[in-house]
């Protein structure tokens, strides 16, 4: 025993003897030896599992600008038309009475937007609506729009216009729409319209839709 013990620390002094007495040469080999030692092992493959990939298709959902609606939000426009926007939307730009506005619901990618312009005196209302409505339904057969309906008001303001809705594959800048465009007696233009990712669009659809169908000229 007394044997191995005397062995062992003679062969210790030995190598800690050629650390110090060795050429720098070779200490520097060594050192490149060494070197190349950790980069093999910086090299090996980590055991832990990567993290998972961004979903690129992730909807971008809506942040919170200030308290949103406790209960659902009637608005009169000053062009004598009506419409209700859901309870836990909030307003995100312009005006709610005025020629355009913006709402949307946080936590979510839907919104609702109203813009309207008033076309010259000259401008053939009724044969923009029929070119509108008939585009509409021949991009029906190349899977545009999912359904296409004509959608008038008449009464006192004479609105006459079309209703489309979108489908997820072909929409409009990755978002699915469903909108009303309509002109009044007075060659107003209005496009009133609903837009969601499609990964949304179908847990929002009737949510949108009631937007849409809420809007009412005076008759």
């Amino acid at each position: 025993m007394r044997k191995a013990i005397w062995t062992l620390t003679i062969a210790t002094i030995c190598g800690l003897s050629f650390l110090v007495l060795a050429p720098p040469e070779i200490l520097a080999q060594w050192g490149l030896i060494q070197q190349g030692v950790d980069a093999a092992r910086r090299g090996q493959p980590e055991t832990k599992p990567a993290p998972a990939p961004a979903d690129p298709n992730a909807p971008h959902n809506r942040a919170q600008m200030g308290a949103t609606f406790a209960s659902p939000m009637t608005y009169k426009n000053r062009r004598n038309f009506t419409y209700t926007v859901p309870a836990g939307w909030q307003i995100e730009q312009g005006d709610p009475t005025g020629e355009s506005v913006g709402f949307g619901r946080p936590g979510s990618t839907v919104s609702f937007i109203i813009h309207m312009t008033q076309m010259v005196p000259s401008f053939p209302r009724k044969a923009g609506v029929d070119a509108g409505y008939k585009s509409a339904k021949e991009e029906m057969t190349i899977r545009k729009y999912m359904a296409v309906k004509r959608r008038d008001q008449g009464g006192s303001r004479g609105v006459i216009g079309w209703e489309t809705i979108e489908t997820a594959e072909k929409g409009s800048g990755g978002f699915q729409r469903i909108q009303w465009q309509c002109y009044d007696k007075d060659n107003y233009y209005y496009n009133f319209m609903t837009a969601a990712n499609p990964q949304q669009f179908n847990q929002y659809r009737g949510e949108m839709q009631r937007i849409i169908d809420s809007i009412r000229f005076a008759p």
